[in-house]
């Protein structure tokens, strides 16, 4: 019961996190840094660019999206 109580109010405050790094978004995807990158460069996979200093951020559902078009 202890731990049930525990678990609840762990899941309760839990946000999934829904915009990546490409690190993040690599590992997700299961590929490298190149591969990414050649997926935005010549594929279409979106980036969000905040700023010009900013790294681009993955948005889970893009990635999803992209992942399922190209479901054979």
């Amino acid at each position: 019961m202890e731990i049930s109580k525990e678990l609840d109010s762990l899941l309760i405050n839990y946000v999934p996190k829904r915009y990546l790094s490409q690190k993040e978004a690599c590992r997700y995807m299961d590929c490298t840094p190149p591969t990414i990158n050649k997926y935005v460069r010549e594929d279409g996979l979106k980036q969000v660019i905040f700023s010009d200093e900013a790294r681009p951020k993955y948005d889970i559902k893009d990635i999803d999206e992209f992942m399922e078009e190209r479901k054979v």
